[in-house]
């Protein structure tokens, strides 16, 4: 995979928070405010989210000429997995984890909390996928050097 563009990670990170912070006020509106439930809420603000993330990644965080079906297909399939399936299974967990621990905590905590702490995973997750996406797959790695033949071994004189 060619390097990514110089910086790409510090981009990632300031869109990557303008989209935290977009993600975050879209679930906390559905589910706390107005009643949604919070693996609904999850894939609404994540769809909306995406797509205002595909234009800005692809043309400041990583400068990629891709700008056609194929390359927005894949950072659907990327963003999709991350905040569809990754993300609600931590919600999830979270939730179910904070119930167990601290039962009498306000929802209204636990559940900004609990996709605060799925965002967290998904963003690493969508950094490596975006970046295969707009940059490409690995390079193949450099052939090992043969290794030299092995010497020659001498017969062992047994006993005769």
């Amino acid at each position: 995979m060619p390097p990514p563009p110089r910086g790409s990670a510090r981009r990632y990170l300031v869109v990557g928070l303008a989209n935290t912070a977009l993600d975050l006020a879209l679930f906390s509106l559905m589910a706390v405010a107005l009643g949604v439930a919070p693996v609904l809420a999850n894939v609404v603000s994540t769809v909306v989210v995406m797509t205002v993330s595909f234009f800005v990644n692809r043309a400041w965080v990583f400068r990629a000429e891709s700008a056609g079906l194929k390359a927005y297909a894949g950072f659907v399939t990327v963003t999709l997995f991350s905040g569809l399936i990754l993300q609600s299974l931590v919600i999830l967990g979270v939730i179910a984890a904070a119930g167990a621990v601290v039962p009498d905590l306000s929802d209204g905590l636990v559940e900004p909390g609990a996709k605060l702490v799925a965002m967290a995973v998904g963003m690493v997750s969508n950094f490596l996928g975006y970046r295969y996406v707009f940059t490409g797959p690995p390079a193949p790695a450099p052939a090992a050097p043969a290794a030299p033949p092995a010497a020659p071994t001498a017969p062992v004189d047994g006993p005769r």
